[in-house]
C-alpha cells in the first residue's frame, strides 16, 4: 500500500479527504434546495404541457449549475494553487495568489462543456418522469371513467406527491454529485495550470467507501496527466463526469497533490 505523508497543501492525506468533504457537502447543501425547487416546477409545467417547458428547464437549470460550479472553483482550485505557490516560496504568502491564464481558460471551457452535458441530462430525465407520472394518471382517469376536470385534477395531485419525492431525492443527488465532480475538476485543473511535475494520489473516503474507490486508494500515485483506474473505469479525479455512474455518483473521495 502506498501513501503520501503529507501533501502539498500540508495536510495528511487523511485530513485531506475530510477537510475536502466538509467543503463539497457544506456546498451542495447550499444548491440542493435550488434544484430540488426547479425540477419541480419544471414537472408542474410538463403536466400542464406548457410550452417550451423543456427549454426554460434547461435555461433556468444551466444557471443554477454555471453558479455552483463557479464556487466549486473559487474555493476548491483557489486554494489548491495558493499552497502550491506558497510550498514554491521562500516566506509564507499572506494574501490570495492570482489565478493563473491557464486556469482560468480551463475553467470557462470546463464549465461551459460541463454545465451543457449535464443540464441535457437532467431535463431528459425530469421530462421522462413526469411524462411517466402523467401517463400513469390517465390509465386510472380510464379506467374510473374521470371527467376531464377530476382527470386534471388527478395528474396535477400525482405530479405534486410523486413528483415532489422524486425532486428531492433528485435535488439531493445531483447537488452532491456536481459539487463533488466540480470540486476535484477544479483542483486538478489548477494543479495542472501551475506547470510543475506534480503527482496525484486517490483518496478513499473512509466509511462507506466502493470497493473500486478502496483498491484505487492503495494504488502508487500518478503522474498529473495520467488517469486513475477506478474498477472498468479511468478517471483523472474522483467524480470524473466521463467515468461509469456507478463508480462517480454518490463518491465521496477526494485526490492529494505532491511534488
Amino acid at each position: 500500500m502506498h501513501q503520501l505523508p503529507r501533501l502539498i497543501t500540508g495536510l495528511t492525506p487523511a485530513r485531506e479527504q475530510a477537510l475536502q468533504e466538509r467543503l463539497f457537502i457544506a456546498m451542495s447543501n447550499r444548491y440542493e434546495g435550488k434544484i430540488t425547487r426547479e425540477i419541480s416546477r419544471a414537472m408542474r409545467s410538463f403536466a400542464r404541457n406548457d410550452a417550451d417547458a423543456v427549454t426554460i428547464h434547461e435555461d433556468r437549470l444551466k444557471l443554477i449549475l454555471i453558479r455552483l460550479y463557479a464556487e466549486s472553483f473559487k474555493t476548491f482550485g483557489r486554494r489548491l494553487l495558493n499552497s502550491i505557490v506558497k510550498s514554491q516560496s521562500d516566506h509564507e504568502t499572506k494574501n490570495d495568489i492570482p489565478e493563473t491564464p491557464q486556469f482560468n481558460l480551463a475553467r470557462q471551457i470546463w464549465i461551459r462543456t460541463q454545465s451543457s452535458l449535464a443540464v441535457t441530462q437532467i431535463a431528459g430525465t425530469t421530462e421522462k418522469q413526469s411524462l411517466n407520472i402523467i401517463r400513469l394518471a390517465l390509465d386510472e382517469s380510464v379506467a374510473e371513467g374521470l371527467s376531464e376536470i377530476q382527470t386534471g385534477r388527478l395528474i396535477q395531485s400525482r405530479i405534486n406527491e410523486e413528483g415532489g419525492q422524486l425532486s428531492k431525492l433528485r435535488g439531493r443527488m445531483i447537488a452532491r454529485t456536481e459539487s463533488h465532480s466540480s470540486s476535484n475538476a477544479s483542483t486538478q485543473m489548477a494543479a495542472k495550470s501551475t506547470r510543475l511535475p506534480l503527482k496525484k494520489q486517490w483518496i478513499a473516503a473512509g466509511a462507506r467507501t466502493r470497493d473500486t474507490h478502496l483498491i484505487a486508494g492503495q494504488s502508487a500515485p500518478v503522474a498529473i496527466d495520467q488517469p486513475f483506474l477506478v474498477g472498468n473505469s479511468l478517471l483523472m479525479q474522483p467524480g470524473d463526469p466521463s467515468g461509469e455512474a456507478k463508480e462517480v455518483i454518490n463518491c465521496r473521495c477526494a485526490v492529494g497533490y505532491s511534488l
